[in-house]
C-alpha cells in the first residue's frame, strides 16, 4: 500500500479572519482552510453584508443537497454572475421549473444503456491519442494537462455532435473555453460572497465577448446537425423532442453547452491528476498494468471492460478525491432555516466543499495519502456516499456522472496500455484553483513506450 502524500496547500494554524478570508479567496480559494477545517462538521462566517455556512459533514450535507434541496437548489451568485453569459438558461444553472424539466430530458440521454454506446466513442479517441504519442520520439515530454484537453473534447464534442470532429472547431472550442475560464474563472470578492457591488468583480463584458464566439461555434453545429446523418448523437436526440417537450435553438445551444463545459475541463483534470498520483507510486503502476494486460490484452476495448477494470476505476476515483474536479460547491438559501439548531437566514450562502469532506480527518483513514485501495470492492471501509462528492450528491448531481467515470477509466486504461509517464526530476506540481481543480503549469511529464 502506497505511502505518498501528493502536495496540498499551506494550513493555517488557526481561523482567518473576514479580511484574511478575502485576500486568499482572491487568489486561490484552496488557502483559505485552516487545519481545524478538516475536523469540523459544520461552521459560519459572515463576510460584510453575508452569512457563509460550510456544511462538512455527510448529515448536514444530505440536507442541504437531499432533505431540504428545494431551498438550497439556487446556485450562488459566483455561479450565477459567472456562467450565465455562456450557458443562459442551461441545466448547469437553472433552477425551479426550467431545471425540472431539463433534468428530465437530460437524464435518459445519459443512461447506462447510453454510456455503453458511447463507449465506443472514448475508445476511439483515446485510440487516436495513442498512434499521435506513438509518433514522439523516445523520452519526450509532453504537457499532460492540454493533452488531456484535446482527448476529452473529442469525446465529448462527438458526443455530442457526431463522430467526425473537425480538429479546427476543436481547437477553437477548447482555446474558447480557456479564454471564458480565464475571463470569468477569477473568484473575486463579490461574485463568489454576493457582496454589494461597488466591489470589482469579474470581466463581464470580456467573458460575454469570448461566450459570444463559443455560441458562433455551437450555433452552426447545431444548424449542420439538423441535416445531419448522424442519428444517435445528444444534439440528434434534442432534436427530435416535439410539440411541448421541443426546445428552441438557443435552448438547444444552452444545453450543448452545458454539457459540453462539464465534460471537457473535469474529465482533463481528472486524467491528469491521475497520471501525476501513478507517477509517483511504483506499487500503484505496477498492479495497474497487470490489470490492464490481463483484462484488455491486445485485443480492442469493449463496453464491457469498464467494469473488469475495478483497479483502474479505483485510481480515478481516489484521484478525484484529493483534487475533487469542482472543489467548492456554492448554494444560496431560498428561505430560513435551521441546521443543527443554528438559523440559516434567507439569502445566506451554504458551502459543500469537497476539498475538506475528501480530506476529513473523521471519515478517512490517512485522509492526505493516496491509496486507490479504498475504493475496490474488498476496501474493510466504504466510504459514506455524502463523504466522497465529486460529482456532487442529491437531485442536482452531475447528470453525466457515470459516463464521465467510465470515459475516464477507459482512457486511463487504454493509454497506460501503451506507455508510461514519469516527472521529469526536480519538477514541482502545483494547482490552480478557478473554479475547477486543474494541476499548475500544464503538468510536464516525459513519456516512455511499454
Amino acid at each position: 500500500m502506497t505511502e505518498f502524500i501528493p502536495p496540498f496547500p499551506t494550513r493555517h494554524k488557526k481561523s482567518l479572519g473576514p479580511l484574511d478570508i478575502l485576500k486568499h479567496a482572491s487568489r486561490d480559494l484552496l488557502s483559505i482552510w485552516p487545519e481545524e477545517a478538516f475536523e469540523r462538521q459544520f461552521m459560519s462566517t459572515r463576510i460584510i453584508n453575508r452569512s457563509v455556512f460550510i456544511a462538512n459533514c455527510p448529515d448536514v450535507i444530505r440536507h442541504v443537497l437531499v432533505t431540504n434541496h428545494a431551498n438550497y437548489e439556487k446556485k450562488s451568485p459566483l455561479l450565477r454572475k459567472a456562467f450565465e453569459p455562456l450557458l443562459g438558461d442551461g441545466l448547469f444553472i437553472s433552477d425551479g421549473e426550467t431545471w425540472r424539466q431539463r433534468r428530465g430530458m437530460a437524464e435518459p440521454l445519459f443512461s447506462p444503456e447510453q454510456v455503453a454506446r458511447f463507449t465506443a466513442i472514448m475508445a476511439k479517441a483515446a485510440e487516436e491519442c495513442v498512434r499521435d504519442w506513438s509518433a514522439l520520439k523516445p523520452g519526450a515530454t509532453l504537457n499532460v494537462l492540454p493533452e488531456m484537453l484535446t482527448l476529452s473534447t473529442q469525446i465529448i464534442y462527438r458526443t455530442l455532435f457526431g463522430d467526425q470532429a473537425d480538429s479546427g472547431q476543436v481547437t477553437r472550442l477548447i482555446d474558447g473555453m480557456a479564454d471564458y475560464h480565464a475571463a470569468s474563472g477569477k473568484l473575486d470578492l463579490n461574485t463568489f460572497f454576493g457582496l454589494p457591488s461597488w466591489i470589482p468583480g469579474i470581466k463581464r463584458n470580456q467573458a460575454t465577448l469570448v461566450a459570444g464566439g463559443i455560441h458562433a461555434i455551437i450555433g452552426k453545429l447545431i444548424a449542420d446537425g439538423v441535416n445531419s446523418d448522424n442519428k444517435n448523437s445528444i444534439l440528434a436526440h434534442l432534436l427530435k423532442r416535439q410539440g411541448n417537450e421541443a426546445l428552441t435553438p438557443v435552448q438547444i445551444r444552452n444545453e450543448l453547452t452545458s454539457l459540453f463545459m462539464a465534460g471537457q475541463e473535469t474529465a482533463a483534470n481528472t486524467l491528469a491528476w491521475a497520471w501525476y498520483l501513478i507517477s509517483q507510486c511504483p506499487d500503484v503502476e505496477q498492479r495497474l498494468h497487470r490489470e490492464i494486460d490481463e483484462v484488455i490484452g491486445s485485443d480492442s476495448t469493449t463496453p464491457d471492460d469498464f467494469s473488469r477494470l475495478p483497479y483502474a476505476r479505483a485510481i480515478i476515483e481516489e484521484s478525484m478525491r484529493l483534487y475533487p474536479p469542482v472543489p467548492i460547491l456554492s448554494r444560496e438559501a431560498a428561505g430560513d432555516d435551521i441546521i443543527r439548531k443554528r438559523p440559516v437566514p434567507a439569502g445566506s450562502i451554504v458551502l459543500v466543499v469537497p476539498w475538506l469532506l475528501h480530506r476529513h480527518k473523521l471519515y478517512w483513514d490517512r485522509p492526505d495519502h493516496f491509496m486507490p485501495e479504498r475504493f475496490l470492492a474488498d476496501a474493510p471501509v466504504k466510504p459514506d456516499e455524502f463523504a466522497y462528492i465529486p460529482f456532487s450528491a442529491g437531485p442536482r448531481v452531475c447528470v453525466a456522472k457515470f459516463f464521465g467515470t467510465v470515459e475516464t477509466t477507459l482512457c486511463l486504461a487504454i493509454l497506460a496500455r501503451h506507455f508510461r509517464l514519469t516527472l521529469p526530476e526536480g519538477q514541482q506540481v502545483t494547482h490552480e484553483c478557478r473554479l475547477t481543480l486543474r494541476p499548475g503549469n500544464n503538468l510536464l511529464m516525459r513519456i516512455t513506450a511499454r
